[in-house]
């Protein structure tokens, strides 16, 4: 009998001695597994937002790369541009949308993109708030003696060439950039941060993405650091700021579409200093130039600025938005809903 319980105490030390390195290999593994996921299983905010700015960087990467090898082929520009296009965004869109769903495990809808029947006025009004921001600067660089306004044309080439383009414009730049970065990398990183901040790091981002396209570029021998000056950074920087400030104050993501859509046929076919343009200008001093690429952008800025702080739906700049699951109750639900003040 006393063997029998000496046998006892030794198999039970025997099997404390196992428990306890288990239980600190069970420590160590929730320390790993916290350092990707949350408390709520999903991979942890710094991580899906690194593969979201990824999905972008990896769509245009390999859209410049086949681009650059069919150019050695003596396919049109107009062949290459429609590549670039098609290629941006049938990678980097269906990659944030597998990210929207599986990773974050939110609805789509969350990132702000209604239907586009339900989103068209919104893109209009994207469009029709640029038009203003220009006329802006036009008037300004016009008083100060940076540029003048030297005729106004309707040429029926432009607007074909501008149709084109803006289609093109759309698939490789407008659409896919919004979603990825006013839409997805913003969303997420508004569950963490107040509003303002989730705006100053969405652009950072941004900035980031060329920077980190035309490294690889050069890394695999096809690019130089030319394109990126001090000018291009500020210019990222201001267009960052206000398409993010149009998603914000709209709470729709197809004004920032529109916007940065009608920004870009703006400073390439509208008002340009050439006669095929739909506005003629003469840039009098470098300033003329930055007014209107940068400085209507700036008016932009301010413009939405002051309109988030007015009025009784002024936004909440310290609001911290909840990403609730659909199955949520609906109570918690309400509570969540994106709202314009604190």
């Amino acid at each position: 009998m006393s063997k029998r319980i000496v046998n006892t105490g030794s198999v039970f030390q025997e099997r404390r001695e196992f428990v306890i390195p288990t239980l600190t290999e069970s420590k160590a593994r929730h320390g790993v597994s916290r350092a990707f996921r949350d408390r709520g299983g999903r991979l942890n905010l710094f991580w899906r937002v690194v593969l979201g700015w990824l999905a972008f960087v990896a769509g245009l990467s390999l859209a410049v790369v086949i681009a650059t090898v069919a150019g050695s082929y003596e396919i049109p520009t107009l062949g290459l541009q429609i590549l670039l296009a098609v290629v941006t965004t049938s990678v980097s869109v269906p990659l944030i949308y597998l990210l929207r769903r599986y990773v974050d495990q939110r609805p789509w809808s969350g990132l702000g993109l209604s239907s586009p029947p339900s989103g068209f006025r919104y893109f209009l009004l994207g469009i029709g708030f640029l038009a203003l921001v220009t006329a802006a600067a036009l008037l300004i660089g016009s008083a100060a003696g940076w540029l003048r306004i030297v005729a106004f044309h309707l040429p029926v080439a432009t607007m074909l060439v501008i149709l084109i383009n803006a289609l093109i414009a759309f698939f490789y730049e407008a659409f896919p950039e919004e979603i990825t970065f006013r839409g997805y990398v913003y969303r997420n990183l508004n569950t963490r941060f107040p509003r303002w901040l989730a705006l100053i790091l969405q652009v950072v981002f941004f900035v980031l993405a060329p920077i980190a396209v035309t490294g690889f570029m050069v890394a695999i021998g096809i690019g130089t650091w030319d394109l990126i000056t001090v000018e291009y950074i500020v210019n990222l920087i201001v267009f960052g700021t206000v398409l993010q400030l149009c998603r914000i104050v709209s709470n729709n993501l197809w004004m920032s579409i529109g916007f940065h859509l009608a920004w870009l046929e703006m400073v390439r076919y509208v008002v340009v200093p050439s006669s095929y343009a739909f506005i003629e200008i003469e840039y009098l001093s470098v300033w003329g130039n930055y007014m209107v690429t940068i400085g209507s952008v700036i008016i932009g800025i301010i413009l939405l600025i002051v309109w988030s702080l007015r009025g009784k739906n002024r936004i909440d700049w310290n609001r911290i938005e909840p990403d609730l699951p659909p199955d949520s109750k609906p109570e918690t639900e309400v509570a969540a809903l994106p709202s314009h003040s604190g």
